[in-house]
């Protein structure tokens, strides 16, 4: 879904590649960290689990990961004028009914080689089986 709704590669937990070789910027990776399930696990019917993901904006130059950042939040926040989200997020059996930005640590430009600037967002999504 960040993918298809920002336009750029997203990798899972690592650098995404494109057409086997590794993206150049800017890219997004996700990074699944976890969360809570209230009651019985998720596969039971009518159980919650709220997960927590990271979505890291790779870039450049700043003004390219804010961008890039902004697009991401775009693809996990927004809404239709009905007040449908814009991108749905598909997962068999599963019902994401809710989604929050939990943190966002802006950029990052000293943390990696010159010429590679940063920002992170986690994102906080609740869900509920439906099967």
């Amino acid at each position: 879904m960040i993918a298809r709704a920002t336009g750029r590669p997203c990798g899972l937990g690592k650098l995404p590649v494109v057409d086997g070789k590794p993206s150049t910027v800017p890219y997004t990776v996700l990074y699944p960290l976890g969360g809570q399930v209230g009651g019985a696990p998720l596969a039971d019917a009518s159980e919650d689990a709220v997960l927590v993901y990271q979505l890291t904006s790779v870039g450049g130059r700043a003004d390219q990961v804010e961008w890039m950042a902004d697009r991401g939040r775009r693809a996990v926040l927004e809404r239709t004028a009905s007040g449908a989200r814009r991108y749905l997020i598909d997962v068999p059996g599963v019902d994401v009914w809710g989604r929050e930005l939990d943190a966002d640590d802006g950029i990052d430009t000293g943390a990696f080689p010159e010429g590679v600037v940063t920002s992170s967002q986690r994102y906080r999504f609740s869900a509920t089986s439906n099967t």
